[in-house]
């Protein structure tokens, strides 16, 4: 049975498509078989990001209500082995998670991992449909906003029984006005455990016509998807993240 992973944040612009790239890369390159479904409603980019055909016979919103063409939808990456993504609806169709829960159950057996990259600021009750097929993983910044909303959303998941983990992405050691930034207070405030952090690294925003190259946020995401597959691999100090 497959693993499946909800990227979840509060805002949008934290870097969680990314982080889902990022992700697929670090499985791919371990051989694993990944499904990465795009559920940012009208607001896609894993096509952009992957730099994949954006002209797709069908959707997941066609997928989810006609499973019979899940095998149309399915766009693979030629620079992954082994991932395959589904997009979102170019326009803005929200999705119905007890309909993408239902189908995660479906296909969880074919796929080792399956990473869902949801929209920023969806209610809690929403993403709860979700909740029974799968883990989650907030991405904040070191905004202060962010981190603060991202405590507000872990919060309200926790009502629906849902544990949440986080990824601190974009990390840089100092605030805008210099102020050094303390890791335990961003823990503190966002009140999820913590899973990794990932720092302010340009190299990484694109995909481009080549896998990620192994700079030091692409290491970072390696490390994180390590600790996913169930590897005791320790938080580094932040001086060696940087």
């Amino acid at each position: 049975m497959g693993k499946v992973i909800v990227l979840v944040s509060s805002k949008g612009g934290s870097g969680k498509s990314t982080i889902a790239v990022g992700l697929a890369t670090a499985f791919s390159n371990a051989d694993k078989k990944v499904l990465l479904i795009d559920a940012d409603e009208g607001a896609r980019c894993l096509d952009s990001l992957l730099s994949i055909e954006q002209n797709t016979v069908a959707d997941l919103f066609d997928v989810l209500n006609d499973f019979d063409v899940f095998y149309d939808a399915l766009v693979p990456v030629p620079e992954l082995k082994g991932v395959s993504v589904i997009l979102s609806p170019i326009l803005n169709q929200p999705i119905d998670f007890s309909k993408l829960s239902a189908l995660l159950k479906q296909v969880q057996e074919k796929y080792d991992y399956i990473i869902v990259d949801t929209k920023g600021q969806i209610p809690a009750e929403r993403l709860s449909g979700l909740s029974l097929t799968a883990d989650f993983i907030a991405v904040a910044t070191t905004d202060f906003i962010s981190v603060k909303n991202t405590g507000n959303l872990v919060s309200e998941l926790s009502k629906f029984n849902i544990k949440c983990r986080l990824i601190i992405n974009r990390f840089k050691p100092r605030d805008n006005k210099g102020k050094k930034i303390c890791i335990d207070d961003i823990i503190d405030s966002a009140r999820a455990r913590l899973l990794g952090i990932v720092p302010e690294d340009k190299r990484i925003n694109s995909f481009g016509k080549r896998p990620m190259s192994l700079s030091v946020a692409s290491a970072a995401i390696h490390r994180i998807a390590a600790r996913i597959s169930g590897n005791d691999i320790k938080l580094p100090k932040i001086k060696d993240i940087l």
